[in-house]
């Protein structure tokens, strides 16, 4: 999915004596204070909110990278970089969403939504949802292009979800939702808040096994250089054509045979014994296999490291294999357990400068392409980047 440009902000800069303090001023062009307005930094437990005179002021507790988000509902969101305002006083101008009059060619219908909920659902959610639930679902608004088979969601409102597994109550602001049915990807955009609601024992165990794993797992591990001490393993793979699958040659003939038939509108034009082959050769076999180039990599050769900064530095695809210990309680206490099931997921970054943080977070997530494990682990699964193991 190609970047998102989003809102334009207007900030003004202001020396600060609190290094952690970032404080300011929320307004419209027209210089009226906006209350209510939600600041906090993506991802993390880390908010607050503006007073009746716009102004606000968040302690970023030592945080250094990620985003600040000026959000309220029936208004622009604002994003800016948090390493830009540290210390700092801003002055941001939102305004309200505007009514923008247009041809809308695919209307957001009532059958659309009773169609694609679930697969909404699955896809955003997890399939593991269950003590998952999306307080406000009914405000999102679908809509199908038949013709293109591509699937639309908007989220007017910020979506409330309610984690009972995790503890957690997330405020959601879902930007973009889109399903391409015809090349079979979805792609998702959003900034999120967390709010703790519980910390029982429980509650803490399915913290520690949703962590372990994970991407952020991943991600803080191969900043810290500790890939192998937490137990990932890194092969270099590429995507091959496979030698079973028909050649063009061979899906062209399928193709003019099909094209006849239409064309003619008959059903009896000869289906002979060679295109029975090469159907079932298309049926039965991927078009690509997945090789492994190059096993156990270490992080310099599909990273680089630049004035303390680190950046994913690789064309290929990344094969992520890792052995799952599930913790348990016993006598009150978390205990691993002694056996494992291995996952294996696949990292692509598409972005030409991909920088990955100490918080298990990284520059352009929506670039960051991912399959298998990784892709599973949807908003059921979501820890805040202030997550520590074991809180």
């Amino acid at each position: 999915m190609k970047r998102i440009l989003l809102f334009c902000v207007y900030f003004s800069f202001v020396c600060c004596y609190f290094a952690q303090i970032i404080s300011g001023k929320i307004q419209t062009e027209t210089g009226n204070a906006i209350s209510d307005v939600n600041v906090y930094l993506d991802g993390t437990k880390i908010s607050t909110t503006s007073t009746n005179d716009g102004s606000f002021q968040l302690d970023v507790q030592g945080q250094k990278s990620g985003n600040l988000i000026f959000q309220k509902d029936s208004y622009e969101t604002s994003i800016f970089p948090l390493n830009q305002a540290i210390g700092k006083s801003v002055k941001v101008i939102i305004n309200p969403v505007k009514e923008i009059e247009e041809v809308v060619i695919i209307p957001y219908t009532e059958q659309a939504y009773k169609n694609f909920i679930n697969y909404f659902l699955d896809k955003f959610l997890g399939f593991d949802r269950e003590g998952v639930t999306i307080k406000n679902q009914r405000t999102l608004k679908f809509s199908y292009d038949k013709k293109n088979q591509f699937l639309k969601v908007k989220a007017p409102q910020t979506l409330i979800i309610e984690n009972k597994n995790l503890g957690y109550t997330l405020q959601y602001n879902l930007i973009n939702f889109e399903t391409d049915f015809k090349n079979k990807t979805t792609s998702y955009l959003g900034t999120s808040f967390f709010k703790e609601n519980n910390s029982k024992k429980n509650t803490i165990l399915n913290r520690m096994n949703a962590y372990k794993g994970s991407l952020m797992h991943f991600l803080r591990s191969l900043y810290n250089n500790e890939l192998e001490q937490e137990g990932f393993i890194v092969n270099h793979a590429k995507r091959i054509k496979n030698p079973s699958y028909p050649t063009d040659a061979e899906l062209q003939k399928l193709q003019d045979h099909f094209e006849i038939v239409k064309a003619q509108k008959i059903s009896n034009v000869p289906w002979t014994d060679e295109l029975e082959a090469i159907s079932k050769k298309k049926s039965k076999n991927p078009e690509f296999v997945m090789a492994i180039l190059k096993t156990k990599m270490k992080e310099s050769d599909f990273t680089k490291r630049k004035e303390g900064r680190l950046f994913l530095d690789f064309e290929d695809l990344l094969m992520v294999n890792y052995q799952k210990y599930f913790y348990e309680i016993k006598k009150g206490e978390f205990v691993k357990a002694s056996t494992f099931s291995t996952q294996s997921s696949i990292v692509h970054p598409e972005a030409l400068e991909f920088e990955v943080f100490p918080e298990g977070n990284t520059s352009e997530p929506d670039l960051l392409i991912l399959e298998e494990h990784f892709s599973h682990q949807n908003v059921s699964k979501m820890l805040p980047l202030d997550y520590r193991f074991g809180n």
